[in-house]
């Protein structure tokens, strides 16, 4: 595994951690991506002070293209400081929307700085913003104003979309960990929303959506029984012809190679091996269309970041750690707590231990993505990883590949 993608890279010598957080509309589009950062090579922040320094070395690591393949073409947040907003870096990517950090004062240098950037075509963003008359100015230049719904309590919430309503601005609800604040957020009239919620279970008053949620588990059940054995894993592939077709486009295309195209299951078990069980469960879960696109995006990218992880240890490690990315959101998918799912699944090939308490080395590199996704470095199990010869190098490659190869595979998904 290379340190560096074909799009940019932290490259060699220097490693810049990197998470891609969607930024959704109300029908639960992706708007646009925030790109969150750390520099973890102390000896590259030569900027005037840290913070600068790392959004600087984003900018100067991938290039407008390389962020523009990296967002996939949609707007990129990217934060700015006030000494990026006083010396605004170029070329940026076309579609950046500055994000103005909490700390930066509106000072009629920085409002200055603002309007230039506006004049230059680029939208802006207030961060984690908090109404005060002093900041008054900042609000007639900016596009969007982002709140921090955890910070607030809900009058505090209510006061602050009163006030902001007096400004031709759209608001962003951030850190929405559930889906009842997202619903409250759409209630209060915001516009975008940032969070996790997605990879969390709905609540359903009254008929949930039409799943056929024991005929899901069947399957996924017995392609895990069967994933190391080719004429039961050939058994245990789902006839129906949507979910072959799935597979098959899978084993095509993103992970395709210069060899013959695939066109019976056995066929693709004979290119696989090991892999085929975990891509036969992503392309069942493919099937369930109710759900927002973005989780399945999210599941495809974590099952893939935990492989191209586990691929440094072996390829049976790298199979179990596919199927582990993506039985972790199968809660997300059934609207069900995972525990009860594991249970209904039954099977001592099911990773019980690795899903529910982040044990043993699947568990560790299922713990690296999640923390990845949500840009808490800190929390990454780097002595774990260390332990089995991952590297936080091998981390940023992976995790920026898995971003690459998503694209392909939601393509794959998505026949028609």
């Amino acid at each position: 595994m290379q340190n560096r993608t074909d799009s940019g890279g932290a490259g060699p010598g220097r490693i810049l951690l990197l998470a891609r957080q969607p930024i959704f509309d109300a029908a639960l589009n992706v708007f646009a991506y925030e790109l969150l950062h750390r520099s973890i090579d102390p000896d590259r922040a030569t900027a005037p002070d840290g913070s600068a320094a790392s959004s600087q070395l984003l900018l100067d690591a991938f290039g407008p293209t390389g962020i523009t393949n990296i967002s996939e073409g949609k707007p990129v947040f990217i934060n700015f400081t006030e000494h990026l907003v006083l010396h605004p870096p170029s070329p940026v990517p076309p579609q950046l929307v500055v994000e103005v950090l909490e700390d930066v004062p509106a000072t009629p240098g920085v409002i200055a700085g603002l309007r230039a950037l506006r004049e230059r075509g680029f939208r802006i963003a207030l961060d984690d913003f908090r109404h005060h008359a002093a900041l008054a100015p900042m609000l007639e230049v900016a596009d969007f104003v982002k709140l921090d719904v955890l910070a607030m309590s809900e009058p505090e919430l209510r006061m602050e979309v009163r006030k902001l309503r007096n400004y031709p601005v759209r608001l962003l609800a951030e850190k929405i960990e559930s889906w009842e604040m997202h619903n409250h957020c759409v209630d209060l009239g915001f516009s975008y929303f940032q969070g996790f919620f997605l990879a969390h279970p709905q609540t359903f008053h009254g008929e949930r959506p039409g799943v056929d949620e024991a005929a899901i588990l069947s399957a996924i059940g017995a392609l895990l029984r069967a994933q190391d054995h080719a004429p039961a894993l050939a058994s245990a592939i789902p006839c129906d012809p949507m979910t072959r077709l799935r597979l098959l486009n899978l084993a095509n295309g993103p992970d395709g190679d210069t060899q013959a195209v695939l066109h019976t299951p056995a066929e693709v078990i004979a290119r696989l091996g090991p892999r085929t069980a975990g891509r036969a469960c992503i392309a069942i879960l493919a099937g369930i269309t109710h759900k927002p696109r973005e989780l399945l995006r999210l599941a495809l990218a974590r099952s893939r970041f935990c492989e191209q992880l586990g691929l440094l240890c072996g390829p049976v490690l790298a199979a179990r750690a596919f199927e582990t990315g993506t039985l972790s959101l199968l809660d997300a998918f059934l609207d069900r707590p995972l525990p009860e799912l594991l249970h209904v699944l039954n099977s001592s090939a099911t990773p019980v231990g690795a899903l529910l308490h982040l044990e043993g080395d699947t568990g560790a590199l299922l713990s690296a993505a999640t923390a990845f996704e949500t840009a808490t470095w800190d929390a990454v199990p780097w002595e774990r990883l260390a332990a089995i010869g991952i590297t936080k190098a091998d981390a940023e490659s992976a995790y920026l590949e898995s971003l690459h190869w998503v694209s392909g595979a939601l393509q794959a998904l998505e026949p028609g």
